[in-house]
């Protein structure tokens, strides 16, 4: 993952409730423990949609799909025999494609599931949602002041020695 790119990755919508409730974070262990476990069978669903947001690249691994390019906008599938494991997105904050955005709530909204950010935010499938996380983000401040950024990060870095 760059610095100036946000990653979300889908969960289902049922696993982001604590008790009963719909959580707006989870902790890391939370996360660790919710599988995506789409049956396989909506694997073509899923990559339709998909194909229709980003270029496929060429397939290099088994048990991996990735669209878009890497060091901008892609989104990884990862699956198995059984069931599609892992789909992560990755946004590249300095050229945000609204579009795209737009696109991967779709398809959220489709299989049911939400947004959960690394540190543990969870973000509803709208743009609107997706978007405001993303302004917020360290990729949004990296892009905006990279400098700043630099200098701010290695501030902290002293601090916590």
């Amino acid at each position: 993952m760059a610095v100036w790119q946000f990653v979300i990755n889908l969960i289902p919508a049922s696993a982001a409730r604590i008790a009963g409730v719909h959580a707006a974070r989870m902790s890391r262990a939370q996360l660790d423990d919710i599988v995506l476990a789409l049956p396989i069978a909506q694997a073509n669903v899923l990559f339709a949609k998909l194909d229709m947001l980003l270029p496929e690249k060429p397939r290099s691994y088994t048990g991996l799909r990735v669209w878009g390019d890497e060091p901008s906008d892609d989104i990884q599938v990862s699956f198995d025999d059984e069931f599609i494991e892992e789909i992560q997105v990755r946004f590249d904050v300095a050229d945000i494609s609204l579009p795209l955005i737009g696109g991967v709530c779709d398809v959220a909204r489709h299989f049911d599931c939400v947004f959960a950010t690394p540190e543990g935010a969870i973000i509803q499938p709208s743009r609107e949602a997706v978007v405001r996380t993303v302004l917020q983000s360290d990729a949004a401040h990296f892009v905006k002041d990279p400098q700043g950024f630099i200098e701010k990060a290695v501030r902290l870095d002293r601090e916590d020695r």
